[in-house]
């Protein structure tokens, strides 16, 4: 399944949008990579391969305008699909503002509305956020010091909604994120040339 999914978001040009000094493509497939290892529903593991192909409030690059969402639905399912459009148009920093209990409303600022979810959608959400700042911390070489306390007391804060795998990789990545160990990290995979990159 993972061979397709590159393949698929390979064809939205997704090689010549650049993440973080990957193009686009390494980070969806990565994330999605890390889904499959949590033992996350195919469903789960589609969003992730296209979890950011519309752009996020964080990274601005879209790889697919929202005209063509009946062509992602017909790709990877309406279900996953509809993860993938929370996760692009929704305030993702919402999801660890202390919610306990569905409805869970979330924010789509881009749209001027917000939309509740029940607890499933949430808990895939998260997960998918997971997956998406554990591969990030593995290949941001850039980032500050302070980004992995940060997001290790995000990932606390919502422990008990996220699968035991996932919240375990997140804290042990979070917890020894260093910018030495990216950089090495990134070198190796052929991603990093200097120390800038």
């Amino acid at each position: 399944m993972l061979n397709d999914l590159e393949r698929q978001v390979r064809e939205f040009g997704t090689q010549g949008i650049f993440h973080f000094g990957r193009p686009l493509t390494a980070h969806l497939i990565e994330t999605a990579k890390w889904l499959d290892k949590w033992g996350a529903s195919s469903t789960l593991v589609r969003a992730g391969a296209f979890h950011s192909i519309y752009g996020t409030e964080e990274f601005r690059e879209k790889a697919v305008s929202l005209d063509q969402r009946p062509k992602i639905q017909q790709i990877i399912g309406q279900d996953a699909e509809a993860l993938v459009f929370l996760f692009c148009m929704g305030n993702r920093h919402t999801f660890f503002d202390g919610q306990v209990a569905a409805p869970y409303r979330i924010p789509l600022p881009s749209l001027g509305t917000d939309v509740e979810i029940d607890d499933p959608t949430f808990t895939a959400l998260l997960e998918i956020e997971a997956a998406n700042i554990v591969d990030g911390a593995l290949h941001q070489p850039d980032a500050p010091p302070a980004a992995g306390p940060f997001w290790l007391a995000r990932f606390e804060s919502v422990k008990s909604k996220l699968p035991i795998q996932a919240y375990s990789t997140a804290r042990d990545v979070l917890t020894n994120w260093t910018a030495d160990a990216v950089r090495d990290r990134m070198r190796a995979e052929g991603w990093l040339t200097t120390d800038r990159g």
